[in-house]
């Protein structure tokens, strides 16, 4: 294990670190001993000692009228560890309300060229949601630049979708799969309803798929999911008074 790096992460700086380890090796030592053995002035091993003494690491006695030094247990770096720790557990809640005030913002991710959709459908299949609403258009068949597994990769690990699309696409006819791609699809006339982005809404993340432009956008922001997520629900409860079913259109009244 490097014990440079050890110390570092518990603050220790490069200077610090090579003086400490050498007052471990060295015993009661002299700052001159202790300089010598860590390879560094006298005079800087001396401020050094003097910082490390006051944190704690480094014990200062006098013998025979002269300075001399002594590294405290190491066990002290393990109750160093445990007091960083707890400091940390106090202050877990200020910065909870920090990271808390910086969400406000959102995270927007945008991807151009041919992998931009794909990453999207990546992106899906890492966040594990339990459901996609999906917006959809015409053009994931037969893309080349889009995996045609990724139904299947994301049937296997248990994410569902719901699709709207319009009449005429080839999901009208892809939707007798539903059951098996953990899927419910519904179909409305393409006169009111023919997007040329798709949209996919998943966890705190929305999704536009730009097919045409090879460009794709993710915003990560859950007040924006979830009011996206309502114009979705909006649109599925919609969709149901208007769906195409077999050919035919199914008009329902409430």
């Amino acid at each position: 294990m490097n014990l440079n790096r050890l110390l570092k992460q518990l603050g220790f700086r490069p200077n610090e670190a090579k003086v400490y380890l050498a007052a471990l090796e060295s015993g009661l030592a002299s700052a001159q001993d202790i300089a010598a053995k860590a390879n560094l002035a006298r005079t800087t091993t001396y401020s050094v000692l003097k910082v490390l003494t006051e944190k704690g690491f480094i014990g200062r006695s006098e013998v025979r009228g002269k300075d001399r030094f002594m590294a405290e247990p190491p066990d002290k770096l393990l109750n160093k560890a445990q007091e960083i720790q707890e400091q940390i557990k106090k202050s877990l809640p200020e910065f909870e309300a920090i990271y808390n005030k910086s969400e406000v913002k959102p995270k927007i991710l945008f991807y151009e060229g041919k992998k931009a959709i794909q990453n999207i459908y990546d992106d899906t299949l890492r966040e594990k949601p339990d459901e996609i609403l999906e917006w959809n258009t015409n053009a994931f068949f037969g893309n080349p630049d889009v995996d045609q597994a990724y139904v299947a990769k994301r049937v296997k690990l248990g994410i569902k979708a719901r699709r709207l699309a319009g009449t005429g696409s080839r999901w009208f006819e892809h939707k007798k799969y539903d059951p098996q791609e953990l899927s419910q699809t519904r179909i409305v006339p393409k006169e009111i309803f023919w997007p040329d982005v798709e949209v996919n809404i998943y966890g705190r993340k929305v999704a536009f798929l730009n097919y045409a432009e090879n460009m794709s956008v993710i915003i990560e922001s859950q007040a924006i999911a979830e009011a996206m997520r309502q114009a979705y629900e909006l649109s599925w409860l919609g969709a149901k008074t208007i769906e195409v079913k077999n050919g035919e259109q199914i008009d329902i009244r409430y």
